[in-house]
């Protein structure tokens, strides 16, 4: 038994020695007989290729819905002149050039052979009657589907209820007190209510976009512009509220739009007039003024509008302009995904201080998806175009936005 074990004793030896070499290779490459790999460099190598390969593979990896899926098939055939267009949320008398348009004819459909824009917002000077309104709605979508980039379009009016209603005030659908009222009473399921019959009442028309509800928390009575329109001063109370009415009216179809981001409720002079600024710093905002618009992204809100107030102590320009507030707040802090569109570009805030094409390259440099009213199609257009032209902006910047607003018209069946 003891040679068993003694004959043993030079095995484990030679083992010992070989792992100590392996060990010295490893450790030391440079004492190693040429051409000897060297296990330290070979994993490292691995671990670099690994890690190159690591992020790659989880962008092939990221699961897609069906929608997005279909919504990069749609985008790799668009060109960009059809890109541009859809970034843009119109009035119809811009695109058609027609004042006070009340119907939908060979104007509106020769306008969208070359101007495919991705919507079209009406006021009340656009509405007549019940049938009027549906049959104007309805030749406009089917001229979207048919000619130019054959994408339909959002639908989209201010009908907020209260001091703000537009379908109601003209064709007679439900009214609503002011905002203000069903907030002092603070009842979700009735917040859930106006968002439900607002979205029956506008789609029943043709609409698929309510610029609505406010998510502002008023905190300045002097502010006239939002006053009755919001829900009120208490910031739960307002982000309860928002939430409820964002579910009713995306669960009956009708996309919303939290307005108007990042809180226009601590201003006092009005943004449609000229400059309007609060000087509340990030963690006032945090406190107050962005837990509604926190509640309703967490429903999924499909659109959030960006005020042209300027917030001071964030940047020294329009929050709808602003990278700051857009990119680094609202998308990277709050992880918003879904489409940011500006306040009317038509509005004093921004008309006052910069050109039409100017402020058009600004805010999607800044992030923005979507245009609301830019008071020329063609001079946006073509600022966005040549900013392109000029490397100031990339088409793939361009196709980001692109991508959410296909894969939104997708998700509420606009091109089933």
């Amino acid at each position: 038994m003891k040679k068993r074990y003694l004959l043993l004793i030079p095995v484990a030896a030679c083992v010992i020695a070989c792992a100590a070499a392996v060990g010295y290779v490893q450790f030391h490459p440079e004492q190693a007989p040429a051409g000897t790999p060297s296990v330290l460099v070979r994993t490292e190598q691995q671990e670099s290729a690994a890690q190159q390969e690591q992020p790659e593979q989880q962008e092939e990896q990221a699961e897609l819905t069906a929608d997005q899926k279909r919504a990069q098939e749609i985008l790799s055939d668009m060109t960009l002149d059809q890109k541009l267009y859809q970034m843009m949320f119109v009035r119809p008398e811009s695109l058609t050039g027609v004042g006070k348009a009340v119907r939908a004819g060979d104007a509106t459909r020769k306008a969208m052979e070359t101007m495919p824009v991705g919507g079209i917002i009406y006021f009340s000077q656009n509405f007549r009657s019940k049938s009027q309104t549906t049959t104007m709605l309805a030749n406009t979508q089917e001229y979207a589907r048919t000619v130019g980039a054959n994408i339909p379009l959002f639908m989209g009016v201010d009908e907020e209820g209260g001091t703000v209603a537009r379908v109601a005030d003209v064709l007679g659908t439900t009214k609503f007190d002011d905002m203000a009222d069903y907030g002092a009473r603070g009842d979700a399921q009735e917040a859930y209510d106006i968002g439900k019959t607002l979205a029956t009442d506008i789609s029943g028309f043709g609409f698929n976009v309510d610029f609505a509800p406010v998510a502002d928390v008023l905190s300045n009575e002097n502010n006239t512009e939002i006053g009755a329109r919001s829900f009120g001063s208490d910031p739960s109370t307002v982000s309860i509220m928002v939430e409820n009415e964002v579910m009713g009216l995306q669960e009956s179809g009708v996309m919303a739009a939290l307005k108007h981001f990042p809180g226009h409720g601590s201003t006092e002079t009005n943004s449609h007039e000229g400059t309007s600024e609060t000087d509340r710093t990030l963690d006032e905002l945090k406190e107050c003024d962005l837990k509604p618009f926190e509640a309703g992204i967490d429903q999924d809100a499909a659109f959030v509008l960006v005020s042209h107030m300027t917030a001071t102590e964030l940047d020294s320009v329009p929050c709808s302009l602003s990278s700051k507030v857009i990119t680094d707040l609202l998308r990277d802090e709050m992880g918003y995904d879904g489409i940011v569109i500006t306040d009317g570009m038509d509005m004093g805030a921004i008309t006052e201080h910069y050109s039409n094409g100017d402020a058009a390259v600004k805010a999607v440099q800044a992030g923005v998806d979507m245009l609301l009213c830019p008071p020329s199609i063609d001079d946006a257009y073509e600022a966005l175009s040549q900013a392109v032209a000029d490397g100031e902006l990339t088409e793939a910047r361009i196709d980001e936005s692109v991508m959410r607003i296909l894969t939104a018209k997708l998700k509420y069946g606009l091109m089933n």
